[in-house]
């Protein structure tokens, strides 16, 4: 992503994203973003880590827009709750939850949101604690798909 398309972001949300994150978008390391590209493919819209310009400003705009098509209530018991302006949407995972940061705080702490509830829990402190999460759940998945030696 270049900075053009990150102040892009920044402008249409009015947030200044903190500096962790502004460089995870601007220069991802080399295995994440062909990681990333690759889940994109395979699960589009459902990756951890959003490394698309369009998809962060959609997904963003469709959380918080009611008249969005494919916009869902933030709060299972109450549609009209949109997304609350504090958190931002940089990821999500193959169930429809999300990964998100608090832009105000100019931290890139990352925070998890579960679809069934409205809480928001700590995921990890900083954009590396965050891909540390990540890539050792990639790990972990990757492990249960490999077959056992023959005996």
């Amino acid at each position: 992503m270049n900075e053009k398309q990150i102040q892009s972001i920044e402008k249409q949300f009015s947030i200044a994203l903190p500096h962790g994150y502004r460089r995870m978008l601007f220069e991802p390391p080399e295995y994440l973003a062909v990681l990333m590209k690759h889940d994109e493919k395979e699960n589009p819209g459902q990756t951890p880590f959003f490394m698309d310009h369009r998809l962060i400003a959609g997904i963003n705009q469709m959380m918080r827009d009611p008249d969005d098509p494919e916009y869902f209530g933030f709060d299972p018991n109450d549609d009209s709750r949109p997304w609350p302006d504090r958190y931002f949407i940089i990821g999500s995972d193959v169930g429809g939850n999300f990964y998100c940061i608090a832009p105000k705080t100019e931290r890139s702490r990352v925070y998890f949101w579960y679809q069934g509830d409205t809480a928001f829990s700590k995921f990890a402190d900083d954009m590396s604690g965050f891909m540390k999460r990540v890539f050792r759940t990639y790990g972990e998945v990757a492990a249960m798909d490999c077959e056992p030696d023959a005996t």
